[in-house]
């Protein structure tokens, strides 16, 4: 049921000064109601109240709203004025509405309170109602409103209810109820115009009603022209309603039938006319009337033939002119005062205070309170549902609180408590005893004094004192009371408990209920009976003794008493014993393959190979290789490999040998295996594609990617790797790139990708539990962690599978302790494990009874039912830092008693690892294309295995390697052996087996017996010519370094090139085909060559760029200088 309205309030005892241009000891005019002629079946009531003195209050009110009309357009303070002059009108309204009421009795109230018997004229005073709100936005509607109320007037001071008034009033009523939107909306010059068509329709139709009110119902009846009367009127307000809902742009869906419908006949009375010679001839003979009213049971007086005879068109327009005649007349002093004494309660309301209510969020006055004005839930919620109810609606109803409070629940306490006691800086605690019950999960007596800080964190400064008591978690379904003190309050609790003899301030459990519950009372002095502390008692179910303490305040300054701290009076802990001894724990059981926690090796390098000496490139590597290296990329079914070479022309500037590069094929093989195999797909990234083109001495980039099928094992369930590939996790790869020129010739060059450490999280110094299972197939690792805590809030944590992570507190080692010592159960199930995964692990704690303590933890972690081969599993132990007090008593340990597990692992064949092999190692040997001779030398150089070659800005000097055999790796995974072995594979007993495999048909390089007659000379001469040539190109690099390359010394350099070319070479003839060369130290010259050759033409290209730049620095700082002098 909805709020009852009060009634207004009493005028003020100082009433506002009254406006200079009313007068006030102008009287009311006396009108004498004889005057005023009576219709012959009127009433006493109609009589005596309508005439001119009824009509003045109505000229006085609107009077004002067309003075406001007419006046130009005001200053600021005069538009104050105006709109209290609204809204003094519009008080008014109501007050003479309430007058109206008094005077004409009981039977007018229930009229204006919306008679049943007459549904139309309550519709009619309600819109009259709203009007009065509308006008206070729009003043032009107000002549509107004193129409309406003319038309109520007459039909509440009329006995009966006429059939063809009420279907006018109810075209009227459809008018203007659209006239309502006019507060929304802006008033334009085509709105005004249909608005003053409205008002003339309202004057007419009233001006209507009133003529016809004042006929007797004889007369009404056979007078033939009242229903043309209404019919023409109805036809008037159709069209104005049309011009109205258009102008307003209203879009109608509701029913017009009462604009449409034909107006009510009286067909008896029709019938009788045209039976009896038609409306001129029943006016010439009154015994037809008297007949007719003998018919119809009616009263003929002496004025019914004269009310036959009038004219309604001359009645009609007296009365118009009349009702313009009050819309345009000045009030009176007698209701100018009464509008001024509504005024002054008007403003008597509005000054009245305004509060917020903390329960609903509203504002309210003290007047308008009462017990069902506020709405609330009493839980709180979320998403728009409330646990109280479920719904959306407020549930709850009170009266409007202005301050929170404990008296009852409602959702808006549970956010301004949260706020308070949810922050560290927003109350400073002198005490905060809380016990947690053991035996319930989540069940905890609290009970916390301080002194408030803030109202919300982060927020300013309280000024005032205030003391904040909170007993009982703050919950909806727990009982729980926190209230705000300041120094009156706790004088008025101190009067309180001397009057009542309590001193209770609250307790969350009734009496009766001693195993738990939390309590907070006031302590008074004995002597002065003055509040000298507050005293403190929480209770859990397993403690045997309540803790109970007393504060010590000052509720003068509200602080803490000077020299005071918290005094415990009882307290009860939880008994922890410390242990006489070490506990002693099982080794970690791992079952099934590991992974290597370091690499296998690092990647070896490998010389460009080529087809033909002509050929001058040189491929290097810039860096290493990389496998799937985007997520967006990745793929379940191949592995994505990508690389970046550099290749240079070693041609010389001025030899013009341009080389291009048409096409490249790429080829694989894992190490083990004899021969390469194509790639899936292969191609070049970037903007680069083919022809490649290298001018002499230039260098490009050569980025380039390639895809090859992952193991049938790792695609069938279907994970995809990041940064590295499945198909590398055991074997090293390497791909051979082949290049063919524009001539048909071939270079290639091989590059060795080894699986970096991925997917492994070792374990660190804070860890003081780590156990683990690997899936050597995905490269993954699944660890269950016990790591320390980081700070002081938590004791440990616990850490598992997919980005699991649990704080363990004191509290909870506690509660494990209590349930075994219920259960007699010692090994516990934390419930932390998880078991929805491919891999699952379970958390035990062993508890120490004797000890009353958690000396260690029991973690399995194993393959779970979504793993389709389980082959790997673990149980670890870890032990339980001890906790507890610094003091506490030692007793004898006792370990828990266990349960077997034994999980179910298939057994693995080891996977054998080659670490290395020597099929890249040989290249055949060239055969020169140059004039053959008698008996020709064919040498084969043993290409450098390990020479670590780097892009050709970092290299410096290139070292020739002599062993071809690197040596194998000495790192390897714990029940990892890692052998090496010339000759074949050789496999351990291990898991993962590593073998370095050497091919045995890797012998010396056949070569052709020569005569030792001329070595000497031979070789002597070939030493010489290249000891020459490595001089000029070391005093070239020498130029290129100091950045002298234009000058003499280039002038110099390039002479010495040119006699160098000159200088016979030796002739076939001089060496003897019998005599072998020094070819290790030939191919360190050559080595030294092909370095000094690549640097030469990086310094080259960088010299050019630095020419570039110094000329355009030089540009550059001619123009500052320009624009300096100017």
């Amino acid at each position: 049921m909805a709020p009852t309205t009060p009634p207004p309030p009493p005028p003020p005892q100082k009433p506002l000064p009254k406006p200079a241009d009313v007068s006030q000891d102008k009287p009311l005019p006396v009108i004498d109601p004889s005057q005023e002629k009576e219709p012959a079946d009127a009433s006493p009531e109609y009589t005596e109240e309508y005439g001119e003195a009824s009509l003045n209050e109505i000229r006085n009110r609107i009077q004002v709203v067309e003075d406001q009309q007419n006046q130009p357009p005001k200053g600021k303070f005069a538009q104050t004025m105006d709109n209290a002059g609204n809204n003094a009108f519009a008080a008014g309204t109501t007050i003479l509405e309430y007058k109206d009421m008094a005077e004409l009795g009981v039977g007018t109230v229930k009229k204006v309170l919306g008679d049943k018997s007459d549904p139309i004229l309550g519709n009619m005073i309600q819109l009259a109602e709203k009007l009065v709100d509308v006008g206070k936005v729009v003043p032009i509607i107000a002549p509107a409103f004193v129409i309406l109320k003319i038309i109520i007037d007459i039909e509440q001071k009329a006995r009966e209810v006429d059939e063809k008034c009420q279907d006018l009033m109810e075209r009227i009523n459809f008018m203007v109820s659209h006239m309502l939107v006019l507060e929304r909306i802006d008033i334009m010059d085509v709105l005004q115009i249909v608005l003053e068509r409205v008002q003339e329709v309202l004057k007419e139709a009233a001006s209507l009603i009133e003529a016809y009110r004042k006929q007797g119902k004889i007369a009404r009846r056979l007078k033939i022209s009242n229903t043309a009367n209404f019919e023409a009127m109805a036809d008037r307000i159709s069209t104005c309603s049309s011009d109205l809902m258009m102008s307003l742009q209203i879009q109608q869906t509701g029913d017009l039938s009462v604009l449409k419908r034909a107006v009510p006949r009286d067909l008896v009375a029709e019938k009788f006319i045209n039976d009896n010679g038609g409306q001129d001839f029943i006016n010439s003979h009154p015994e037809l009337v008297k007949e007719f009213a003998e018919k119809m049971q009616l009263t003929m007086s002496d004025q019914v033939m004269e009310q036959m005879q009038s004219n309604m068109q001359e009645l009609m327009a007296q009365n118009q002119t009349q009702i313009e005649t009050i819309i345009r007349e000045s009030s009176s002093s007698g209701v100018a005062d009464m509008i001024k004494t509504i005024a002054n309660k008007q403003r008597e309301w509005e000054a009245e205070r305004k509060l917020i209510c903390v329960q609903c969020n509203k504002e309210y006055t003290v007047s308008t309170n009462n017990s069902e004005a506020c709405g609330f839930h009493s839980a709180v919620g979320s998403h728009d549902r409330y646990h109280c109810c479920e719904k959306t609606s407020p549930c709850q109803k009170g009266y409007h609180q202005p301050e929170h409070h404990s008296k009852y629940p409602y959702s808006n306490f549970y956010l301004w408590a949260y706020g308070i006691l949810g922050y560290k800086d927003t109350v400073e605690y002198w005490a905060n005893v809380k016990e947690i019950d053991l035996g319930v999960e989540g069940s905890a007596q609290i009970v916390r004094i301080g002194r408030l800080l803030r109202w919300r964190t982060w927020g300013e400064l309280v000024t005032t004192p205030l003391l904040v008591v909170n007993v009982g978690h703050i919950q909806d379904d727990l009982m729980h009371y926190l209230e705000i003190f300041d120094v009156t309050s706790l004088e008025d609790e101190r009067k309180q408990a001397l009057k009542t003899g309590n001193t209770l301030i609250f307790r969350n459990e009734p009496d009766e209920n001693t195993k738990a519950f939390s309590m907070a009372e006031w302590v008074l002095d004995q002597e002065t009976q003055q509040l000298v502390g507050i005293k403190l008692t929480v209770k859990v179910t397993n403690s045997k003794k309540p803790t109970v303490c007393l504060l010590s305040i000052d509720p003068k300054a509200i602080k803490m008493a000077p020299g005071k701290s918290l005094e415990y009076l009882s307290k009860s802990e939880w008994q922890v014993y410390k242990p006489d001894r070490p506990y002693e724990f099982p080794k970690t059981i791992q079952l099934g393959p590991v992974l290597r926690e370091t690499r296998l090796r690092e990647p070896r390098t490998f010389k460009t190979r080529s087809s033909s000496s002509d050929l001058p490139i040189v491929l290097l590597p810039s860096s290493e290789m990389v496998a799937n290296n985007n997520h967006m990329t990745a793929n379940h079914d191949v592995d994505r490999f990508l690389g970046h070479w550099r290749g240079l022309n070693r041609a010389p500037l001025s030899s013009q040998n341009q080389a291009i590069l048409l096409s490249a094929k790429a080829e694989y093989r894992l190490l083990g295996e004899e021969e390469y195999r194509p790639v899936k797909s292969f191609g070049l990234r970037g903007d680069v594609k083919f022809p490649l083109s290298l001018a002499p001495s230039q260098a490009i980039d050569i980025p380039f990617e390639f895809t090859v099928d992952k193991p049938k094992h790792v695609v069938e369930r279907r994970n995809l790797a990041i940064n590295f590939a499945h198909l590398t996790i055991h074997h090293p790869l390497r791909v051979r790139i082949t290049f063919t020129d524009i001539d048909g010739e071939t270079i290639s060059l091989v590059q060795e990708y080894v699986h970096p450490v991925m997917g492994i999280q070792k374990r660190k110094e804070e860890d003081i539990g780590y156990v683990y299972i690997d899936d050597i197939d995905l490269c993954q690792r699944t660890v269950v962690w016990v790591k320390k805590a980081g700070d002081d809030t938590h004791f440990l944590r616990v850490l598992g599978g997919l980005g699991f992570t649990k704080k363990v507190y004191e509290i909870d080692l506690h509660r494990i302790v209590y349930k075994a010592e219920k259960t007699k159960v010692t090994q516990v199930d934390m419930e932390l494990g998880e078991s929805n995964l491919g891999i699952n692990w379970t958390i035990w704690a062993l508890v120490d009874l004797n000890c009353r303590r958690v000396y260690g933890f029991k973690i399995l972690v194993y393959h779970g039912s979504m793993t389709p081969v389980r082959y790997a599993a673990s149980l670890g132990y870890v032990a339980c830092p001890l906790y507890g007090e610094e003091q506490m008593e030692t007793r004898p340990i006792c370990y828990a008693e266990e349960t077997k597990i034994v999980p179910e692992v298939i057994f693995r064949p080891e996977v054998v690892v080659v670490e290395d092999d020597t099929i890249d190692d040989v290249t055949p040997a060239h055969t020169p294309t140059s004039e053959p001779t008698a008996a020709p030398a064919e040498t084969l150089v043993p290409e450098p295995v390990s020479s670590s070659i780097a892009s050709v800005s970092d290299q410096t000097t290139a070292q020739s390697a002599i062993d071809n055999t690197s040596a194998a790796a000495n790192t390897t995974a714990p029940s990892v052996v890692s052998t090496a072995a010339a000759g074949g594979l050789v496999q351990s007993s291990t898991v993962v087996a590593v073998v370095n495999k050497t091919l045995s048909d890797a012998s010396e390089p056949k070569t052709t017996k020569v005569s030792s007659a001329l070595a000497g000379e031979s070789q002597k001469s070939e030493m010489e010519v290249l000891q020459a040539k490595l001089s000029a190109l070391e005093t070239r690099l020498a130029a290129y370094e100091n950045q002298e390359a234009n000058g003499a010394l280039m002038k110099r350099l390039l002479a010495l090139e040119e006699a160098l070319t000159k200088d016979p070479s030796p002739k076939p003839s001089e060496t003897c085909p019998c005599q072998k060369p020094d070819s290790v130290r030939l191919t360190v010259l050559e080595g030294r060559l092909e370095s000094m050759d690549q640097k030469l033409g990086s310094m080259e290209t960088s010299i050019r760029q630095l020419d570039s730049t110094t000329t355009r620095v030089a540009v550059s700082l001619e123009k500052i200088a320009t624009l300096l002098s100017a």
